[in-house]
């Protein structure tokens, strides 16, 4: 499949049922890969079809009938799981710092409900935290606590951004926590997905990579390099992607130099390095945000324009976003397809890194 990463997305996932159907005899752990191949219900990644799998929640969280309603097959989490030949599942908790709770829920839901993956998902966020814009009752109804999953195994997690780029990580107040959620992901070998702000956290406890302030937000759709077209996590992208970019933060290609351990995947010459992968831990530290909608960053500029950025500067027009930087314009979802490949992508390391931990050669 490496071979074939240079080509569209669907080339690589043809590919990739024709790799897992190699690899389905090799051991009962395996028999979890097959289930990307069977007894799964069908969907398509442009012109090729692929099989999905379910993601499971509560039912009662909103984003549970926005799914459904858009054909994604969810299933609530009080409900067994559907006894399907060879259907391995991963366990995922969404750590979500955002202050809007909702879209970032129902982007992140997306994503797994699309993969070849079948993926259980907890709503996370620490013992202190406090939403600003989220009633209190929401977070007690739909999420869990750091000290209520202390004693639980995940497959994996995914972190969330938050709008605190600003703040040294030390200032933050829940950072004590973090760092001790932070240990326990390592101490259990547990995969993880930090996006944004929470990539920047990781990066810096896990690698003493900084974050450098800019002078304006760098905003827009920013075409990036596939840098390691045969790494698990690239697979089947193109050499050039178009990925969402909002922030006030950076990192420097010179934190990187002499660096071991770690690897740059995805590179901007506007914007820097982007994506970093530590394959002994199974992190993947993400600074932009493919699972944005078609008009987050729409709604991000008309935000900005009516409230201002947190650093002062005006809010400039996203680059490359808009056609002919027009903003009465419907800007085209370009990164939808290699944004669902990204995140299946990290699902099946999960399962790999889940057969790791068992002793499961594959």
């Amino acid at each position: 499949c490496a071979s074939l990463a240079s080509r569209d997305c669907n080339t690589y996932l043809r590919c990739l049922r024709k790799s897992v159907e190699r690899m389905r005899k090799l051991s009962p752990i395996s028999q979890a890969l097959k289930g990307l191949l069977a007894g799964g219900q069908r969907r398509s990644f442009g012109s090729s079809a692929m099989r999905r799998m379910p993601v499971r929640f509560n039912e009662e969280l909103p984003a549970f009938a926005a799914l459904r309603d858009e054909g994604v097959w969810v299933e609530p989490a009080k409900q067994a799981p559907r006894s399907l030949p060879g259907m391995g599942t991963v366990r995922v908790g969404i750590v979500n710092l955002m202050p809007l709770k909702e879209p970032t829920e129902l982007q992140l839901l997306r994503m797994m409900g699309r993969s070849p993956v079948m993926v259980d998902i907890d709503l996370i966020v620490p013992d202190d935290y406090v939403g600003k814009n989220t009633p209190p009752e929401y977070l007690q109804k739909f999420y869990k606590r750091f000290s209520d999953i202390k004693d639980d195994t995940y497959d994996g997690f995914i972190l969330t951004g938050a709008p605190i780029e600003h703040l040294p990580f030390e200032e933050v107040g829940y950072w004590k926590e973090l760092s001790a959620f932070m240990e326990r992901v390592k101490d259990k070998r547990e995969g993880l997905l930090s996006l944004c702000w929470g990539a920047m956290a990781t990066l810096w406890y896990f690698h003493q990579i900084p974050k450098h302030m800019v002078s304006s937000k760098i905003f827009g759709l920013y075409k990036h390099d596939n840098m390691s077209p045969k790494a698990a996590m690239m697979q089947g992208l193109p050499l050039h992607i178009g990925v969402p970019v909002s922030r006030h933060t950076t990192w420097k290609d010179e934190d990187f130099e002499g660096k071991k351990g770690i690897e740059v995947l995805m590179h901007s010459d506007e914007s820097g390095p982007s994506c970093v992968w530590d394959p002994e831990l199974c992190h993947v530290h993400m600074i932009n945000h493919f699972e944005y909608d078609r008009d987050t960053l729409h709604g991000e500029y008309l935000r900005d324009l009516t409230k201002g950025t947190p650093t002062g500067e005006p809010i400039h027009i996203p680059r490359h976003y808009y056609p002919a930087d027009d903003p009465a314009r419907v800007p085209p979802h370009k990164w939808a397809s290699a944004g669902q490949v990204f995140y299946s992508n990290w699902l099946l390391t999960l399962m790999r890194n889940k057969a790791k931990r068992e002793g499961v050669d594959l």
